[in-house]
């Protein structure tokens, strides 16, 4: 039976055994997933009786990810002006900015991305307003569609959104328009996009779907471009993929809990798995731009991959630790070539004690990846002496994963 309550009603659904939540109105009862959810049961407690729309759409999920969230599903969200007053419900608890990551079948991650470079990543230098809403979706015309062949790519992709599967996957590039010719997106680094779209189900019901993108963070004026692959199973980059010149799409942002600021810590170590490389490699490019102004942080990044061939952006990476003494990078393979010497298996402790720095207060770590690496890394850091890892990673964070 369908249980649509008021704001205040669920409010009084936030024990381990009666856990609601709710994301764009509807109503969900995540009492029998605590023990599942690979982020963690703090998430989730730390979010109940919630509305966590936001933090649904800031993590990005897969679309086992929503199948499973639409188990959950009890009702509907009321706006009633009857609601309870909040003095009836006892003092609420402070809102916190918490990523809620539904289940996704992480383990044996394959990304297939090919190696490819255009231009740099550099830090903002907008003058004009920007274009992106936080709190709202803003509609934005596709003008320029490009396939995009195996030697070609852009330092632009989805970000946290990484695939279980072995599918066959289509990569485009995609220009989109801002609406005028000085207007740039205002995207600060280390912060990524939503994208929104209400796509019809087989009921001929329409579902709302928002999945995360880091787009180029040089705030190119008059347009925007991403990078996005298409697979045969996807929502959002599906739609996308079928779009037309001339379509539009929603998009929403900046996003994220961590924004980048010149000399902000002495020494960055990063760790990141496939497509987790995308906010990393914005903030190691705009460090490297900001060296003749005065940006001294040291960057070490261990890079895991399955394969050599699935080493995302290797050129550029390399490229930039031949340029900038302050920058080292370390590859990791699960199934290395003959003859490979770098790291090999899964991210450990022993890498991490070797080649990151050690735990200091101008010491930050940041980390991303599929949620079982994430999750190990945490512990793996805690173990070497740093703070522990928050549930969900607050910008003063001494490890944060995005």
């Amino acid at each position: 039976m369908a249980q649509d309550l008021t704001p205040a009603q669920v409010l009084f659904h936030n024990t381990r055994t009666d856990l609601y939540l709710t994301i764009r109105g509807k109503i969900y009862d995540a009492s029998g997933f605590l023990e599942e959810h690979p982020g963690g049961e703090e998430l989730l407690l730390d979010l109940a009786g919630r509305d966590a729309t936001e933090a649904y759409d800031d993590a990005g999920h897969s679309e086992e990810a929503d199948e499973i969230l639409g188990d959950m599903l009890i009702g509907q969200l009321l706006t009633s002006a009857d609601a309870a007053p909040m003095s009836q419900i006892g003092e609420s608890t402070k809102a916190t900015n918490i990523a809620l990551k539904v289940k996704e079948a992480a383990n044996n991650v394959t990304v297939k991305v090919k190696e490819v470079v255009v231009g740099a990543i550099k830090p903002s230098t907008r003058t004009s307003q920007p274009f992106l809403v936080p709190t709202a979706f803003r509609e934005t015309e596709l003008i320029e569609k490009t396939a995009i062949s195996h030697n070609v790519s852009m330092y632009y992709s989805p970000v946290h959104d990484f695939s279980s599967h072995m599918l066959t996957s289509v990569r485009q590039s995609y220009r989109f328009k801002l609406p005028l010719p000085d207007v740039t997106l205002g995207l600060p680094i280390g912060q990524h996009v939503s994208i929104g779209a209400e796509l019809p189900q087989t009921d001929g019901t329409l579902k709302e779907f928002v999945r995360s993108y880091t787009p180029l963070s040089d705030d190119e004026p008059g347009s925007f471009r991403l990078l996005i692959k298409s697979y045969p199973t996807g929502n959002i980059s599906k739609h996308i993929g079928l779009l037309n010149l001339g379509d539009s799409i929603r998009i929403r942002g900046p996003k994220g809990a961590f924004q980048y600021r010149t000399n902000m810590v002495r020494h960055f170590g990063m760790v990141a798995g496939g497509t987790g490389i995308t906010p990393m490699l914005q903030i190691i490019e705009a460090v490297h731009q900001g060296r003749q102004l005065g940006d001294k942080t040291q960057i070490d990044l261990v890079f895991a991959n399955v394969a050599a061939e699935d080493i995302l952006l290797k050129g550029r990476l390399d490229e930039l630790a031949k340029m900038d003494d302050g920058f080292r990078v370390h590859y990791v393979l699960d199934k290395p070539p003959p003859g490979w010497s770098g790291g090999t298996g899964y991210v450990t402790g022993e890498m991490i004690a070797k080649w990151l720095p050690k735990p200091a207060k101008d010491v930050r770590i940041l980390l991303c990846g599929p949620p079982p690496m994430v999750g190990s890394l945490k512990k793996i850091t805690e173990a070497l002496g740093f703070d522990r890892a928050s549930p969900v990673s607050k910008s003063e964070d001494q490890v944060f994963a995005f």
